[in-house]
């Protein structure tokens, strides 16, 4: 008869997750998860499958995470620019808050894994669509709000917040002044 599973699955998954963020997938061993989890190696293996299986399954849990923040930063009662705005700060405060200064998985993970490792692109792949999806939705209601030009295009807008956006998370890791941080998002913002 097989053993009942006596440990709290989500917050191993969890624990997992900021080790990975932390140090990023390459850097962090069998032995950090061991760790970092409190399980043993073959309760890991036998739960979650070799380090690569649990690191997707940290990364569809991240995205799960990331896609509610991005929906209920837009749920908002607030027009769809001030909510873009709202989104961007809202980035920004998490990033000055992480005393760790990890930034953000997905694009950390995009930039250690994409080019290597094919799966792990086709889930960035589905982020990126998702993300951009959100963004193209929320500037339609922009133009049907008259924010934005009726000419514009708001799929090409969409993947240019998503390219600001990770740009935006890896160089606010680099600027401590608000100010300038702030003056950024204005930036991004002025070019839709």
């Amino acid at each position: 008869m097989p053993k009942a599973v006596t440990f709290d699955r989500a917050q191993v998954i969890d624990n997992a997750t900021q080790l990975f963020w932390k140090k990023g997938f390459h850097a962090t061993s069998m032995q950090d998860l061991v760790d970092a989890t409190g399980l043993n190696r073959s309760s890991l293996y036998n739960s979650f499958g070799d380090k690569h299986d649990l690191f997707e399954i940290c990364l569809k849990e991240y995205q799960i995470w990331q896609s509610k923040t991005l929906s209920k930063s837009f749920d908002q009662d607030m027009s769809p620019m001030d909510s873009i705005r709202d989104f961007f700060s809202q980035i920004l405060k998490g990033i000055k808050e992480d005393a760790d200064h990890k930034g953000c998985l997905l694009s950390n993970c995009a930039t250690e894994l994409s080019n290597s490792d094919p799966h792990i692109q086709e889930l960035l792949i589905a982020n990126k669509e998702a993300t951009i999806e959100v963004f193209d939705k929320k500037l339609k209601a922009a133009k049907e709000a008259g924010e934005l030009k009726n000419d514009s295009n708001s799929r090409q807008l969409a993947m240019y917040l998503y390219t600001c956006l990770h740009g935006l998370q890896v160089t606010a890791l680099l600027i401590s002044d608000q100010k300038e941080l702030d003056a950024l998002v204005d930036n991004i913002l002025k070019n839709l």
